[in-house]
């Protein structure tokens, strides 16, 4: 898969672009705060319905103007085809011509890997950003993932409510939700247990025949104490943190609590890697995330690297580089870098424009 054009109108600080992208290697280079990042998150608009940015959706709308629109054309199996995203009071989204009114209907159809500095996060922060790794990552390979995931969420919101509802009579109708948070639950803990069973099968075969290369292991940590595969075992461990949970006035348990430990030789990288191993680390499970997207699609996904070159030692660099010459790479830096083809498509953004150089 590949983005052949974006077109963007009044999203953030362009007025009228349009950027036609080599289908291997594209640079887009200019100083900070001149849009280059921008370009990265329009596409990825086409990937997930929403920026990986900021919440406020209206953000994305040019200075003073009552609209944004982002359009692009996408080549798959030797078809073309065109979608837009319309952002203006309201959301419209038009996939391959035909308005859609869920952004489940977009998951899974335009298959991207996003690498930024901030996927550091990813090691250092809390639970949450693995979370969304792990959640971004199986959506586009089983869209039915995050049909479940929002399910999910919708259930526990109900079920969060009652527990600060002060109704002492919530057993029959508590145990409703439960029955309902269980039969979801334990599906997104199965799907997330394999896919990390295969981000472990897969991310140890990139660079393998590299001497110095570091030996990296996830462990699934679910927070479901026992068999969090089993439904009754599931709902049994609602209904014994019941009260707990309606003092807390929140559900303590289930997938939105869920973790996993990422070891590298054997060693938590979170409390004992270096800055370097962490970084090595999240580039191989970037790589890992294309290779199986690859695998179940058949198709080598988008390739979107914001800046992220400059955070990498020269021997990480070249190593990067080397992997990912057979996809379609749309990377952002401050210089123009020296490590690719001569056939690479260059661009330079200043002030909100777009200049190809030739």
């Amino acid at each position: 898969m590949i983005i052949k054009n974006l077109y963007l109108t009044n999203f953030r600080n362009y007025e009228n672009e349009k950027i036609e992208f080599s289908p291997k290697t594209n640079i887009i280079y200019g100083k900070n705060g001149q849009g280059k990042t921008n370009i990265i998150e329009a596409i990825y608009y086409f990937q997930s319905g929403k920026s990986f940015r900021s919440l406020r959706e209206n953000e994305i709308i040019n200075f003073g103007k009552p609209y944004s629109k982002i359009e692009a054309e996408f080549e798959s199996g030797g078809q073309t085809d065109s979608s837009y995203i319309f952002v203006s009071d309201k959301k419209s989204i038009k996939l391959k011509g035909v308005q859609i009114e869920k952004l489940s209907e977009l998951i899974g159809v335009y298959s991207m890997v996003i690498f930024t500095p901030d996927f550091l996060s990813l090691i250092k922060d809390g639970p949450g950003e693995r979370r969304k790794f792990l959640d971004s990552f199986i959506s586009q390979i089983k869209p039915s993932y995050f049909k479940n995931l929002i399910s999910y969420y919708r259930v526990l919101k109900q079920r969060n409510n009652l527990l600060k509802s002060g109704n002492k009579n919530i057993a029959e109708t508590m145990d409703i939700w439960e029955e309902k948070l269980a039969s979801i639950g334990v599906e997104i803990c199965k799907m997330r247990e394999k896919a990390i069973e295969k981000i472990n099968e897969t991310v140890n075969n990139i660079g393998k025949d590299d001497e110095k290369t570091e030996f990296i292991k996830l462990k699934y940590s679910p927070s479901i104490k026992g068999d969090y595969k089993d439904k009754e075992n599931f709902k049994n461990e609602l209904f014994s943190s019941r009260q707990r949970d309606i003092e807390k006035g929140m559900t303590q348990q289930g997938p939105h609590r869920d973790d996993f430990e990422i070891f590298m030789n054997d060693i938590n990288i979170k409390k004992f890697g270096s800055q370097g191993q962490m970084r090595s680390c999240v580039l191989k499970l970037k790589l890992s995330e294309c290779d199986i997207i690859k695998e179940k699609t058949g198709e080598e996904p988008i390739l979107l690297l914001d800046d992220i070159l400059s955070e990498l030692d020269v021997e990480r660099r070249k190593f990067f580089i080397e992997k990912i010459k057979d996809k379609q790479v749309i990377i952002t830096c401050t210089d123009k870098e020296d490590y690719f083809d001569d056939d690479c498509f260059v661009f330079k953004v200043e002030n909100g424009k777009v200049i190809k150089e030739e």
